[in-house]
């Protein structure tokens, strides 16, 4: 089990070594994607940001591209390009700030906000594999990602002293926040309201009729919201009023056994982004050309 590094520990990309390049481009994460971005947006700081800086709504798909394009660049550019991107973002992020709708100041790099939204991404990596990889991690596997992403959240600028520096000091941050310090923002309202029900087709499906696109967005976006509602925390659930029951429950078992039937038998081709396929399929030296036609 890896230490808990001391609070002047310097960034330091990870690498092939590590868990996280095998799990954290794995198209599994997709699955609870709205999870992640309900924990985050669900801190007032960071959905007033969104709400009033983000293009999500009128370009969501564009908006998921580029999130999706600097994550991979933070995680496999290497020495250099995972700094340079994590430098990056911050530099974006800097001038966001403004005032929500309670006369609360924000500010996208108030640190506690900054790290949560970086934290919430551990939860939704061991979440996903616990219910659908083919198998959980180990507690000691756990300890080890857990370690990985203090690392990657220096490499994001977040200092040491805003993370918790071990997995159980996490875990306890982690239930508080969401019992004590997450709200049902308007942006949260509008991901579960209006986005897990319709969107507008990507550009990439230009030439398929509207019908057909959101009969098809209503079959995703039904999915969509049964694993969303999920894999919410309870506590987190009840602010946010999403409906959950017994039917529910089972709908969703039966959908997580499917999966964790099926995963194994997709080709890493298809399971795994471009980049990540690169990387657990040991040709690193492939990954710089493929990120720089992400940027």
């Amino acid at each position: 089990m890896a230490r808990p590094t001391n609070k002047h520990a310097s960034p330091v990309a990870l690498g092939p070594d590590s868990l996280a390049w095998t799990h954290a481009g794995d198209n599994l994460q997709l699955l609870i994607a709205g999870t992640a971005l309900l924990l985050q947006v669900s801190r007032p700081v960071v959905g007033a940001g969104v709400g009033d800086h983000s293009v999500f709504k009128k370009d969501p798909w564009g908006r998921l591209k580029r999130t999706t394009e600097w994550g991979l660049r933070l995680l496999y550019g290497g020495p250099d390009g995972s700094l340079e991107a994590g430098q990056d973002l911050r530099e974006m992020h800097r001038g966001i700030k403004g005032e929500d709708d309670k006369g609360r100041k924000y500010f996208a790099l108030d640190p506690e906000a900054y790290a949560w939204v970086h934290m919430t991404t551990y939860y939704t990596m061991v979440t996903t594999q616990r219910l659908f990889g083919p198998q959980p991690f180990t507690v000691g596997e756990e300890a080890q990602l857990y370690q990985e992403w203090l690392q990657q959240g220096r490499v994001l600028g977040i200092r040491d002293q805003d993370m918790p520096q071990t997995m159980p000091a996490f875990w306890e941050y982690f239930h508080n926040m969401v019992e004590t310090r997450l709200e049902n923002t308007d942006t949260a309202r509008y991901l579960l309201d209006v986005s897990l029900k319709s969107v507008k087709k990507p550009p990439q499906l230009s030439l398929m009729p509207d019908w057909m696109w959101n009969r098809l967005y209503r079959v995703l976006g039904k999915n969509a919201t049964l694993t969303t509602y999920a894999t919410l925390p309870d506590s987190l659930r009840k602010t946010l009023h999403a409906p959950w029951d017994g039917r529910l429950a089972r709908r969703f078992d039966r959908k997580r056994r499917f999966l964790k039937r099926v995963v194994p038998l997709v080709p890493a081709k298809i399971r795994y982004l471009p980049p990540a396929y690169l990387a657990v399929t040991g040709q690193q030296e492939r990954l710089r050309p493929v990120l720089k036609g992400t940027v």
